[in-house]
């Protein structure tokens, strides 16, 4: 049975260092302290209180967005083991001891810590040199209300994140194609 593996096994793999530069940025900026302030703030009154719907096994659909966003943020919480039980009733409001913090704000942390790769690679797809991707992804790592959106319960950085993998994936097919045919 193990005739057909032949020995030894190896493995080639080139690795972008600058694209994991970026990334390791990327990550460092938007999840560095996210526990602070332990507090609501903006707007995860609201979005608090859908998570702990969600929490509470109440599915529901509202105006401010498609549910997908809301379960992201419900699966962070989860991860984090947040039961629901917490007053989402005024912007300020101390968080419990009961309260998760740090896994409430870690999804929309990790995706606006991820499309700072996302863009590198998008500027690359459409083309560009890899100088210019960096340009490009250290704009996205130093904007500075990216990186204040993505360190709280907010969706701004999943919509982000969704819209740059919808556009490289856009690319990454119609360039395949486009290689295939000629």
């Amino acid at each position: 049975m193990v005739g057909f593996i032949k020995l030894p096994i190896t493995l080639k793999a080139e690795i972008n260092l600058v694209l994991v530069a970026v990334t390791g940025l990327g990550l460092v900026t938007r999840l560095w302290g996210i526990h602070f302030p332990k507090a609501v703030v903006f707007d995860e009154v609201y979005y608090g209180q859908f998570v702990s719907l969600y929490m509470k096994q109440v599915f529901f659909i509202d105006d401010s967005g498609p549910p997908l966003g809301h379960m992201i943020l419900a699966l962070g919480a989860y991860l984090g083991g947040f039961d629901g039980n917490f007053q989402w009733n005024r912007i300020g409001a101390e968080y419990s001891s009961n309260v998760p913090v740090w896994s409430l704000r870690v999804m929309p942390a990790l995706m606006g810590a991820l499309s700072v790769p996302l863009g590198y690679q998008l500027v690359v797809e459409l083309g560009y040199s890899h100088l210019t991707a960096l340009v490009a992804s250290l704009l996205l790592l130093m904007e500075n209300s990216l990186i204040v959106q993505a360190r709280f319960m907010l969706l701004e950085s999943v919509l982000v994140f969704f819209l740059l993998l919808a556009v490289f994936s856009y690319l990454k097919f119609h360039n395949a194609s486009s290689s295939r045919c000629s």
